[in-house]
């Protein structure tokens, strides 16, 4: 007998989940569990599709009640985001069920190595989308046992407990709606995280802003009865020669377009727009409980971007804190903006590397879906541990090109640069402008509009609504430049 099934046929838990390949022979871990569950699998009621799922009585002698069947697809194009989406949306609808202890057996596809994924997953199925509501709310999980896995080293699973931890808070810090999670609140956040986490954490308001030259952010945000922020929360666990990573999100708390104002529609999902500001903070949270050995800073720029009295408007030139100036053609296209003065106040506060993640464009939405986050980068060596790092959180990322051709498009007649209207290339002429402000030091730009939220009903393959996208990617990345870091210090030092 397949040794983890005595195993797992002893766990008691509400339900046994067992997963389930599509287009695979009969699994022998699942025959040798429960031949009736198997059964329904050979029969193809159950045809292991990703997101399938399927609640049955378990046989006489397994100790948990229920058995859930819950597809992965096919064996080959199951990678790191499907593996994690899946356990996902399993334990989203086992606790829909009101199954709260939940026991996961090892079978089909599934491999050792895995448990640090599936502990992810599972553990960002947590979050309740409909938290607000006053209706019956879905059973809370309180008990996740892995059958099958090994013996994992303690580090990993607290490592993944935690990411997958952030990646339900920033799920949570994205669906808030605008009138309960502003600037003024997402300032009250990162106070309270430095305190937690022993952070130094450094605000600038609107006098503030305004005295250090910050003047897109301030533009942006004029507007609103909020003012805006620049928020940089500061973990110190390197030396004080190593890298600095900086992590900038976007934090647009609500984005009704400005003077250039969206549609009804467009603006319905815009309390989102600060996913980026939620990735980081997430990450940076998950960087200080593991201790890792190196710098890493938090930098959001918050903003409300609402029409009325003091809004920008098109065709207004503003210096930048890096001295450039930008002529606004669009006031929707505002996540470059205060981006490019959240660059410069990373770059004054120490930062070496650079990775920022904005909810910036639709031609990213339109160029890779819902399925993967747009990049674009003038280093490659920091690309390469970035796609490294998305590849072992599941968070994918596609690289687009640089090319020199396009840098007279974001020239503009009457400042340095403009924010809009480009003519095309859309996704790469919209980093190139943020480029424009880092100085020469390396940087990654994440655009994670499509990959941060599935609105498309159709899209089955993704959960549907915010998705955490960049959290667990941002700490992947300080992790794996700390190791790097420490390897190039060992070295040379012999």
């Amino acid at each position: 007998m397949v040794p983890q099934v005595d195993a797992a046929a002893s766990v008691a838990a509400d339900v046994l989940a067992v997963p389930v390949m599509s287009g695979a022979p009969a699994d022998q871990v699942l025959m040798g569990l429960d031949p009736g569950a198997a059964a329904f699998a050979a029969s193809g009621e159950h045809r292991g599709r990703l997101h399938e799922v399927l609640l049955l009585p378990a046989r006489a002698g397994i100790a948990s009640p229920r058995v859930l069947l819950y597809g992965l697809g096919a064996a080959a194009e199951l990678d790191g985001s499907r593996l994690r989406f899946a356990h996902q949306e399993m334990v989203r609808v086992g606790r829909e069920f009101g199954h709260g202890k939940i026991a996961v057996l090892r079978a089909g596809a599934l491999r050792l190595a895995d448990l640090g994924p599936v502990i992810e997953g599972c553990v960002a199925g947590s979050w309740d989308r409909r938290g607000r509501s006053t209706g019956r709310h879905p059973s809370v999980l309180t008990d996740l046992a892995l059958v099958g896995f090994g013996d994992a080293p303690d580090h990993v699973v607290d490592t993944s407990r935690r990411l997958g931890e952030a990646t339900a808070r920033a799920r949570e810090w994205q669906n808030a709606p605008a009138n309960e999670l502003g600037p003024v609140r997402l300032e009250a956040i990162a106070r309270e995280l430095a305190v937690k986490f022993g952070l130094e954490c450094e605000t600038l308001g609107a006098e503030a802003l305004t005295a250090g030259g910050y003047r897109l952010l301030a533009a942006v945000g004029a507007a609103s009865d909020e003012e805006p922020r620049l928020i940089r929360l500061m973990y110190r666990g390197g030396a004080t020669d190593g890298p600095s990573l900086a992590l900038v999100g976007k934090g647009i708390t609500f984005d009704s377009g400005g003077l250039s104002l969206k549609s009804d529609e467009a603006m319905v999902k815009m309390r989102g727009d600060m996913g980026g500001a939620a990735a980081v903070m997430a990450a940076i949270q998950v960087v200080a409980e593991s201790r890792l050995p190196i710098n890493v800073m938090a930098v959001i720029a918050t903003a409300e971007n609402l029409p009325g009295r003091g809004a920008q408007r098109p065709g207004d030139v503003w210096t930048s804190a890096s001295g450039k100036t930008v002529e606004v053609l669009n006031t929707d296209a505002e996540g470059r903006l205060v981006l490019a003065d959240a660059i410069t106040y990373a770059l004054r506060s120490g930062a070496t590397h650079i990775v920022d993640l904005a909810t910036l464009t639709g031609d990213a939405r339109a160029a890779l879906g819902h399925a993967a986050s747009a990049a674009v980068s003038n280093d490659d060596r920091l690309w390469a541990q970035v796609a490294a790092a998305g590849e072992a959180a599941g968070d994918r990322v596609w690289r687009l090109p640089i090319y020199p051709d396009f840098r007279e498009l974001i020239q503009s007649q009457s400042a340095d640069l403009k924010n809009a209207y480009y003519g095309e290339a859309g996704v790469i002429t919209a980093a190139m402008f943020i480029g424009e402000f880092v100085e020469g030091r390396p940087w990654v730009h994440l655009d994670i509009a499509g990959s941060h939220w599935n609105e498309n009903q159709s899209h089955r393959d993704i959960p549907r609504g915010p998705l955490g996208a960049g959290t667990r990617l941002c700490y992947r990345l300080a992790e794996l430049m700390a190791a790097q870091s420490a390897e190039g210090r060992a070295d040379a030092g012999t």
